[in-house]
């Protein structure tokens, strides 16, 4: 009886360590110091904007943009499993980015596709993935070497 207890335990600890500290109870309208209270610390990295415009960090999952020291919105990193197998897994992942209305960022959107091989990561477009595999299945013909003609006879 006791493993389950110290399983649950040990769960539980694990959620707190993970939890998000005060990033679900942030929301718009609170000013800087109330954001930095509510999450138990500053940004781990803070990005200025032009007109009062900023985006703060907290690792690279969580962000929240601020505007002329008010907090207006948030983003979390969302992750999606769109195929797992016990062979092959895919995962798309949506990295947070606040950037305020208007400019427009690099992509913050991954692919990781698990195999029994390694990983691969990046950017994956599904048309290329699907034309490599054919390559691989079924190479195409390679043309044949052009016959050398002799020349012809000069009069």
């Amino acid at each position: 009886m006791r493993t389950p207890r110290l399983t649950t335990v040990c769960a539980l600890a694990l959620m707190g360590c993970a939890s998000a500290g005060g990033f679900d109870k942030l929301y718009p309208g609170m000013t800087a110091a109330q954001v930095a209270e509510t999450m138990g610390r500053g940004p781990t990295q803070a990005e200025p904007f032009a007109e009062g415009w900023a985006a703060w960090y907290y690792g690279e999952d969580r962000c929240v943009l601020m505007r002329d020291d008010k907090l207006v919105g948030k983003s979390v990193t969302e992750e999606r499993a769109a195929l797992n197998t016990p062979v092959i897994s895919v995962r798309d992942t949506v990295r947070a980015q606040c950037l305020p209305p208007g400019l427009a960022g690099k992509s913050a959107h991954q692919q990781e596709i698990d195999t029994p091989f390694g990983t691969i990561k990046g950017n994956i477009d599904p048309a290329t993935l699907s034309t490599r595999s054919k390559r691989l299945v079924t190479p195409e013909e390679t043309p044949k070497p052009a016959e050398a003609q002799a020349p012809a006879p000069t009069p």
